[in-house]
């Protein structure tokens, strides 16, 4: 039974979305970026373009909607079967690595895949590619880069698609004739266990799917025409495996509608390119692109810090976001000299808001940039 038959309720789309939105759920066709500001209701937008393809008579395995975690998957997806009324049976939806798992069992045979992988967790991989270094490892090597590093090398050379002695140089600076050699034959000899052994990574899971759609024609000319709508949620954030597999899926339909925002890249150090979303429009010439700009999380006031600091960037799609919540308080900087000084005054502030102001502990919470710079905060709160 198809999912579009098992609706409950009439949605109110006009009743539900701002005019932004409703923009983006009746206009969605073809390659279509939307360009969402922070908190301006991009996951219910996803959510309503699902549906709305739905009651349009688009089967639910026609359907592929992809997410970053399984958090925001899980999200996504009960919402979606929330506002449907019923589960959403036959929908292809989920991680990037959960719809590569889904692939690689069905498809996996055709380059050498045995349907029945076993994936390495993280430690299990580190474990066997430990095992592959004590193979070619000069044991007197003091300074030889440390299996976690040379995992990092690893999976950063599959997902930016660049040999490993371009990421050994420009990612961290070790000497290319001390230990390119060795980390390559390392990284050979841990490829040849997980073949013999029909083991993948979290990393094969995107790069055999890849390694899929380019060798075998008749599949990719299968899966394109069977996933009529591809729905990609916060694309700033996918790497070079991610956008090579969504523009090859995207053919010949071409109807891929990618959401996300440019200023909100952050994972570059994972791989993550901000120029997928940047040439969207240049990737797909007649490309639609929407604005969701209307703010429904923070005060004007943190709004204009936000519009003023994004002026800044480089490379930038052009857009300002509109608050929705009433004003607030002004954010402000301070200005200290060194670290232990900044923890002094962020607990001076906190005691002042709980013992003069009435908040409570649990109303506040410190932000950092880097695991390493809570250490002074986590001494002074002592």
């Amino acid at each position: 039974m198809q999912a579009n038959s098992l609706l409950k309720k009439k949605i109110d789309y006009v009743k539900e979305l701002n005019p932004e939105q409703l923009e983006v759920v009746f206009n969605g066709d073809g390659p279509c970026l939307v360009l969402a500001g922070a908190g301006s209701g991009k996951t219910k937008t996803l959510v309503y373009r699902l549906t709305y393809l739905l009651e349009r008579g688009v089967p639910a395995d026609n359907i592929m909607l992809l997410t970053f975690t399984n958090k925001a998957s899980k999200e996504m997806l009960a919402r979606a079967s929330s506002a449907w009324g019923e589960p959403i049976i036959g929908l292809w939806g989920g991680t990037f690595h959960h719809i590569g798992n889904r692939f690689l069992r069905l498809y996996g045979n055709r380059i050498g895949i045995g349907n029945n992988f076993t994936i390495l967790d993280e430690v299990d991989s580190l474990n066997l590619l430990k095992a592959s270094l004590n193979e070619v490892r000069l044991t007197d090597e003091r300074d030889f880069p440390k299996p976690k590093i040379i995992r990092s090398i690893m999976s950063l050379a599959v997902n930016l698609g660049k040999p490993i002695d371009s990421v050994v140089i420009d990612r961290y600076g070790f000497s290319a004739n001390r230990y390119v050699d060795a980390i390559t034959q390392a990284i050979s000899v841990y490829q040849q266990k997980k073949q013999v052994n029909n083991l993948l990574d979290f990393d094969d899971l995107l790069d055999k799917w890849l390694e899929l759609l380019l060798k075998d024609s008749a599949l990719a000319s299968f899966l394109g025409k069977k996933f009529q709508y591809i729905l990609v949620d916060e694309f700033q954030d996918t790497n070079y495996l991610q956008h090579k597999i969504i523009t090859n899926l995207a053919n010949p339909q071409k109807n891929v509608l990618v959401v996300g925002d440019d200023s909100q890249s952050i994972y570059g150090f994972r791989g993550a390119d901000v120029n997928n979303i940047l040439d969207f429009p240049k990737n797909f010439s007649d490309a639609k692109i929407f604005y969701l700009s209307t703010n429904y999380r923070s005060t004007p006031e943190i709004l204009s810090l936000a519009n003023h600091s994004i002026e800044n960037n480089d490379k930038k799609f052009d857009k300002k976001l509109s608050a929705v919540s009433a004003s607030g308080n002004k954010p402000f900087l301070l200005k200290t000299i060194d670290n232990y000084e900044q923890a002094e005054r962020i607990v001076e502030k906190i005691i002042e808001l709980h013992d003069a102001r009435g908040y409570l502990w649990s109303d506040i919470a410190i932000l950092f940039r880097s695991h390493f710079q809570s250490l002074e905060i986590e001494m002074e709160l002592n």
